[in-house]
């Protein structure tokens, strides 16, 4: 299993020159499994230099088959789906999966005129085959790939899951927003993850910083820290940076996580990570 990283920050893109190492593009995550089709966490902006990626391949063909796991319908994890040029593409297939039964309606709605400039993908014979699915809480495979989803604190208004992800014997999960708010939302999140390889976690407040936003829908990085060393992962990723964060800045709080008994890195947009 090999993941590439290809969108890191929260909320908004950010390129600009201080964030070139870490990279300004919204989440997005590619999962390759041999054997399995391709697999996207998330379709943050990071999804159109993916897409523009996987043309070299099938999907330039009209050949390709692509799976995409949605945690959330917050803009950062959904606006680079009409960005996505393998969808346009006659030939290719494309199944989105969301967190509840209103998904297709607000992507569909994403994509109105009033709001975007190209093509709906989700109208019947414009580009690529594109089937909607709600994700349940129980698992179900993709491929040789077996997935795990579970509901997880983010906000009060929003539905947002987090995934396990397991392939080869080897382990990743994915939880780029949430908050612990009480013991119970620590608990669902180490049930989720204990033992895996490789966490991503979100990291877009800093210990100091999280007092002035709790409620907000984001933890501190110490936080990620201790769910990690609680559920035994491997290594932890530091993901979703807040969008005024510099790589400077981002360097400097990865410093600061050494020596905790966790391995820690910090997302970087391109690295990949071979399990």
């Amino acid at each position: 299993m090999k993941v590439k990283l290809w969108g890191t920050r929260a909320q908004v893109p950010t390129p600009s020159p201080n964030t070139q190492i870490h990279g300004g593009n919204t989440a997005c995550l590619e999962v390759q499994v041999e054997g399995s089709p391709t697999l996207i966490l998330d379709a943050g902006m990071g999804l159109h230099w993916l897409g523009n990626h996987l043309l070299k391949g099938d999907f330039g063909r009209g050949q390709g088959r692509a799976h995409i796991l949605l945690t959330h319908v917050h803009w950062d994890h959904i606006q680079g789906i009409p960005f996505f040029t393998p969808m346009l593409i006659p030939g290719n297939h494309v199944t989105i999966y969301g967190p509840d039964t209103a998904i297709a309606c607000q992507l569909r709605t994403q994509m109105h005129t009033t709001f975007c400039p190209v093509p709906n993908f989700f109208l019947e014979g414009i580009g690529a085959d594109v089937v909607v699915e709600e994700v349940g809480t129980s698992g179900f495979s993709i491929g040789t790939v077996k997935i795990k989803a579970a509901l997880i604190n983010h906000r009060a208004d929003t539905t947002c899951l987090g995934f396990r992800i397991e392939a080869d014997g080897r382990s990743i999960a994915y939880l780029p927003d949430v908050e612990y708010l009480q013991e119970a939302h620590r608990q669902q999140v180490i049930d989720l993850i204990a033992g895996v390889d490789l966490l991503f976690h979100d990291a877009m407040l800093t210990y100091e910083e999280y007092p002035k936003h709790r409620g907000s829908g984001h933890c501190s990085i110490d936080d990620g820290v201790d769910i990690a060393a609680r559920a035994k992962v491997g290594r932890l990723v530091l993901f979703s940076h807040h969008p005024d964060r510099s790589d400077a800045e981002i360097n400097t709080i990865l410093a600061a996580c050494s020596g905790n008994g966790v391995a820690v890195d910090a997302g970087r947009e391109g690295t990949e990570y071979a399990l």
